[in-house]
């Protein structure tokens, strides 16, 4: 016998029997791990330690690798046998496994040049056999097992036939449970994302949100420490003001300017940045660690951007296990977005819904109905709430177009445009014909190697419902107010007719001052009266032929005297063949009052407010402005001037507040609406808002 027939053992091809043995034995292993769900930590030690045991071998590793046959995860019978995880797919046994598809088996690990040495093990120094399979799922390899044998020649063909049973049989239980660890992982980003936006919506405290943002934020991104900062419009720099983890006492107050620092370069180009090593990046900074007493090896930082401005920048430093990811630094972009939008409406102490849930869950216990479609509409998957919202069985909704339960104004082929306005209010109609207001957030994403459309649907009846009860409340409040008030105004009348101003100047002018302030009240009573009618879109009641010049001569007349006071003049331009329109007199009367009320407010610079007017480019409709000489309204403002309750800065720039409620513009804009007009702001000649 030569001496290689009396190095290797005798080992026939295993038995039809004995392969039935190890297939039952691993679909066993399989029914047993998956009855405790889809977890890759259960799955490949129990598959590990079963291909051990079936080919009596001493110990062995599986490493699964991603798309890019980067290493996602590492098993190891025996924590001597450890390797260098970053060689592993360059020079060893298993990544030239799993670049090629193809078995390998080693004879003796310490003569064969393609084992790869670990000096921890005594693969090294002793003799040791191996055997390497991949693992092959949807037509690659997603990883590969490797088996250790002591001693040379003590595995061969056979053993392999055992083992290629074993990694076929795992390979897309593995696949499953990877996706389904990836899918978690979503799943808790949509989680993470759903309890920020609560948070936004719950509160106008910016300290709040960001401090209760970075706590979550953690819980995903592992690091040692993160921390907000955010820009001081007055000098330019970034100033630290929530931090969690390491040092992050130490580490709020930190001023950092623009100019200096990965933070300060992340703030003035507006683009996210992941540094592995710190040591090498001229950027960094080191005033933070010389702050805290703690080395920052790795960061990685992302903008915080709402309209195109840089409010501040979100930063994490020095991962707890492994490096930061390109995902990590998506998942710190995607954050960076939702406190940005969270911080603007809190510092404009407004309430926002900017940043809604952009990923949900598909557990049982959401309380949401959440429906995943394919990109052609198609209902590809819903949690049992969706059943039972839209009352449909599984079969019934499963496979059924998205058009079916939405109005075709939110049907699929819109879908696209409904992601850039997420999100949206639409209305749901269930099998049996009942039709509910929903808040839907749509987002596209991706479930294993799918395109899909996931739809969040938010019953909002309650919410329609409280709304009706306080409009109706708001419009019993003021409907019993106007008679009081027009008792007081009568009696005032009554009173300023018995009173002689040459007399008893001092009480008439205090009668004057009443009269005029309950006028003014009856004024805003029947404007908010005229608020909610008109946004409850209910027809003009009162409309007829009426003259601008008549509307304008009363104007003049009921402003003249605080005109005169602020040392304005109001002059009248409208062309004498302007022709009559078809409006609400009082109402376009209050319109023409509010508009200069606001020139007189915010024109305090000039001399004068123009009203002007001509036949519109369209020959049914007639162009009317009014015009003032002070700073103007700047772009960013012209469409928020005509909300509810929104007043833009003093004319000086100060931040002070204006008087009033903010109501005139938005009446004006309402009113102008259902004449079937329309209202905008742009700059007057030669200066000031027309």
């Amino acid at each position: 016998m030569s001496q290689t027939d009396q190095m290797t053992p005798s080992s026939p091809h295993p038995s039809p029997y004995e392969q039935l043995q190890t297939l039952y034995a691993v679909n066993d292993m399989l029914r047993r791990v998956e009855a405790d769900g889809l977890n890759l930590n259960t799955i490949i030690p129990g598959v590990l330690d079963l291909a051990v045991k079936e080919l009596n071998a001493d110990d062995g590793s599986i490493i699964i690798v991603d798309q890019h046959q980067k290493i996602e995860h590492a098993w190891l019978t025996s924590s001597s046998s450890e390797i260098l995880l970053d060689d592993i797919m360059e020079f060893g046994v298993a990544g030239w496994v799993i670049r090629n598809e193809n078995p390998l088996i080693i004879d003796d690990t310490r003569t064969d040049k393609r084992w790869l040495p670990n000096p921890e093990h005594t693969t090294s120094t002793e003799s040791w056999s191996v055997v390497c399979l991949p693992f092959i799922s949807r037509e690659r390899a997603i990883g590969a097992i490797t088996i250790h044998k002591k001693g040379a020649y003590q595995l061969n063909s056979s053993e392999q036939d055992l083992l290629t049973i074993i990694a076929s049989q795992t390979a897309s239980t593995i696949e499953n449970a990877r996706l389904y660890q990836k899918t978690e992982r979503q799943l808790q980003v949509s989680n993470l994302l759903y309890e920020a936006s609560k948070v936004i919506n719950s509160s106008l405290d910016s300290n709040e949100i960001m401090q209760s943002l970075l706590s979550q934020m953690n819980d995903l991104l592992h690091a040692e420490a993160i921390s907000i900062a955010l820009v001081d419009e007055q000098t330019s720099e970034l100033v630290y003001q929530v931090a969690e983890g390491i040092g992050s006492n130490q580490i709020v107050g930190l001023r950092l300017p623009s100019n200096q620092g990965l933070s300060g370069w992340v703030m003035e180009n507006g683009q996210p940045a992941l540094v592995t090593d710190t040591q090498n990046d001229p950027r960094f900074n080191r005033d933070g660690d010389e702050r805290t007493g703690y080395p920052t090896k790795a960061m990685m930082c992302a903008p915080m951007q709402f309209k195109g401005t840089v409010l501040g920048t979100v930063q994490a430093i020095n991962p707890i296990k492994g490096i930061f990811t390109d995902d990590d630094l998506d998942l710190l972009v995607n954050l960076a977005n939702i406190a940005s939008s969270a911080i603007a409406h809190a510092q404009q102490f407004a309430q926002t819904q900017a940043a809604e849930e952009r990923y949900t869950h598909l557990f049982e216990d959401s309380i949401d109905a959440i429906v995943l479609t394919d990109t052609d509409g198609y209902i590809a998957e819903a949690n049992n709430q969706a059943f039972a919202f839209f009352k449909y069985t599984r079969e019934e909704l499963l496979g059924m177009s998205i058009g079916y339960v939405h109005p075709a104004e939110f049907s699929v082929p819109n879908a696209s445009q409904l992601l850039d306005i997420n999100p949206f209010e639409s209305e749901i109609v269930t099998k049996d014909g009942d039709r509910i207001p929903v808040a839907v957030y749509a987002k596209q994403t991706t479930f294993g190697d799918n395109e899909l459309l996931q739809w969040i649907y938010h019953d909002i009846t309650e919410q329609h419902q409280l709304e009706e009860m306080r409009q109706d409340f708001i419009s019993m409040l003021f409907h019993d107010l106007q008679s009081p008030l027009g008792n007081v105004i009568t009696s005032l009348d009554l009173l300023t007719g018995e009173i002689d101003k040459e007399t008893d100047p001092i009480l008439w002018s205090m009668l004057s001052i009443a009269t005029r302030s309950s006028q003014q009240l009856r004024t805003l009573i029947k404007s908010l009266l005229d608020i909610s009618k008109l946004e409850a879109n209910q027809p003009l009641s009162d409309a007829s032929e009426v003259s601008l010049h008549e509307i304008m001569d009363d104007v003049t007349d009921m402003k003249a005297s605080n005109l005169t006071k602020r040392g304005l003049a109001l002059v009248n331009e409208l062309p004498g063949d302007l022709p009559p329109v078809y409006a609400e007199s009082d109402m376009i009367l209050r319109v023409f009052i509010n508009l200069i009320d606001n020139g007189v407010k915010y024109g305090q610079g000039g001399k004068e407010i123009r009203v002007n007017g001509r036949l519109a480019d369209d020959a049914n409709m007639v162009l009317l402005s009014v015009s003032d000489q002070g700073p103007g309204v700047p772009e960013e403002y012209r469409q928020a001037i005509f909300e509810k309750f929104n007043r833009i800065k003093k004319p000086d720039g100060s931040s002070g507040k204006q008087k009033g409620l903010g109501l005139g513009l938005a009446f004006c804009h309402l009113a102008v609406q259902a004449h079937g007009g329309k209202i905008w702001v742009d700059d007057a000649p030669g200066g000031g808002a027309r």
